[in-house]
């Protein structure tokens, strides 16, 4: 079976373009990448008092599960240089899965669609430049118009970026 999911990046260590671009280094070998957002240079969420994130949306096929391509994604992070950090704090990546077609999970450590997607601007944005009728709020709002109504006034602005 693939998987159809839709993949959050994000870093706000630099060298940001770099992680980024390493991150789809790394992912590759697992599935295909389908699409890349543009690169949005986005407020800090959660923690404010840190530098800004370059954040992007992938979308991303792959046969691996979701609890295993959790496993990977974590793995990834850490061989990208990823350090633990405080909650919400400075990231040299994070790689989140936002979204997968035809499926739910809820677990305590994995929920699919993400249990924030819908109330950050920084997932919004990217994610409503591949597909804004995607819904990821449970509701089925579609993403452009949950971009629209979205309380989250954080700063995010599309960079010109080549990755």
């Amino acid at each position: 079976m693939i998987y159809n999911y839709y993949l959050g990046l994000g870093s706000n260590i630099e060298p940001r373009l770099n992680y980024l671009q390493n991150a789809l280094l790394k992912l590759a070998p697992f599935g295909r990448i389908q699409h890349k957002s543009s690169i949005y240079n986005t407020q800090a969420w959660g923690n404010t008092e840190q530098d800004d994130f370059y954040n992007a949306v992938i979308e991303f096929d792959s046969a691996l599960a979701p609890r295993i391509l959790l496993e990977t994604i974590k793995r990834i992070e850490v061989e990208i240089g990823r350090r633990s950090t405080a909650h919400w704090g400075p990231r040299e990546i994070d790689i989140d899965i936002i979204y997968c077609r035809n499926l739910t999970v809820c677990d305590v450590d994995l929920m699919i669609p993400h249990r924030y997607a819908a109330e950050r601007r920084f997932i919004l944005a990217p994610l409503s430049e591949l597909d804004g009728n995607l819904s990821v709020d449970g509701r089925g709002t579609p993403v452009r118009q949950n971009l629209r109504s979205c309380q989250d006034s954080a700063q995010v602005s599309k960079l010109d970026l080549a990755w």
